[in-house]
């Protein structure tokens, strides 16, 4: 067999370590793609790359070296006459695919986020997030000054809500009246989720006011505008009152220990005696057990002041501290359970 002939046989240790250690150029590669919207022009059948490159303004011979490499690894395939067209893992990044990770994926590979990632080294040295290291700000308030980033992770963010959305609301019983409220809850995609479904319920969307904004476009489209409340303002101060359900959705792990109780101990403040908290989070097991949580970790370092993300230990005493009391773990999903607490 020649060097240059495919192996059936299992990638050797060293191949391997090989193909981590250069797995940014294929995230890099999956951003490229996402950004231009390929999967979305393969919709109708496979294309050449001189045919996607004229859409969108790309070189063609560079385009075809990006889809030739992606397409080795299962993402598009290349036909006998050169086109590519969509695989199971490429139509994930069709704008309109269920669980749609093109908007992630263009996340994953902006430059302020590269850029972030380029200084791991810095955060392994000192504890500290990288992004204040490049930036000088916290990346909460790089956004509140960089709308179009902001919008980048908003989107982002949403689209990892609607990949994980139908396990999380098939995981728990879900009032059938009463308040939900939202704390820290994006532009509302979960929310509008559970409103739709329990059509006696009515909820509050609570975040930042730029995010707010966002917020109110997605709710109207949902036709939720006259059960759901929108409220700006900042959960470190305060969280609306009255909920029967407090929502918090990805909130926890951007912050450390401190920072985090102090948000539980607001909603705690607002909640009723018989009120329920429900924290939708990673739960990371223990040792070697294979999990994107743990990898999700290190974005948390990189990327926000102090957030990180927890185990069951992590979580209890962490609720115990701002007055809860974990009750159940529910797990939905490999990437998310449903921690709910209670008023001690």
């Amino acid at each position: 067999m020649s060097p240059e002939s495919p192996s059936t046989s299992a990638p050797s240790a060293s191949m391997t370590l090989l193909q981590l250690a250069s797995g940014s150029w294929i995230g890099q590669a999956v951003h490229v793609t996402a950004k231009l919207g390929i999967a979305d022009l393969l919709e109708d059948g496979p294309k050449s790359p001189a045919t996607l490159a004229e859409a969108t303004g790309a070189h063609a011979g560079a385009l075809h070296r990006v889809l030739r490499a992606l397409a080795s690894l299962g993402m598009f395939a290349e036909d006998a006459e050169g086109r590519f067209g969509l695989t199971p893992l490429a139509d994930g990044l069709r704008t309109n695919a269920p669980g749609s990770l093109r908007a992630y994926s263009i996340m994953l590979g902006e430059d302020w986020h590269w850029r972030v990632w380029g200084e791991l080294l810095h955060s392994v040295r000192t504890g500290q997030g990288a992004f204040e290291h490049v930036f000088g700000r916290n990346v909460f308030s790089y956004f509140g000054e960089h709308p179009e980033a902001a919008q980048v992770f908003n989107a982002a963010m949403t689209s990892r809500t609607g990949q994980e959305t139908a396990a999380v609301t098939a995981a728990y019983d879900w009032p059938t009246r009463g308040i939900i409220v939202d704390v820290g809850g994006g532009q509302g995609a979960l929310l509008s989720t559970v409103l739709r479904q329990n059509p006696g319920v009515r909820g509050i969307l609570f975040d930042v006011p730029h995010v707010i904004a966002a917020g109110r476009e997605l709710i109207g489209a949902a036709g939720l505008g006259d059960r759901c409340e929108l409220a700006a303002g900042d959960f470190f101060e305060r969280v609306p009152p009255g909920g029967d359900l407090y929502l918090l959705k990805r909130v926890i792990h951007d912050w450390d220990d401190e920072r985090a109780k102090a948000i539980l101990c607001r909603c705690r403040a607002a909640m009723g005696k018989a009120s329920r908290l429900l924290v939708i989070e990673h739960v990371l097991p223990p040792g070697n057990i294979p999990s994107w949580g743990k990898l999700l970790d290190l974005q948390m370092l990189v990327l926000t002041p102090g957030g990180r993300e927890r185990d069951e230990a992590g979580f209890r005493a962490l609720l115990g501290s701002a007055g809860l009391r974990l009750e159940r773990i529910l797990p939905a999903g490999p990437t998310a359970s449903l921690i709910e607490a209670v008023v001690i």
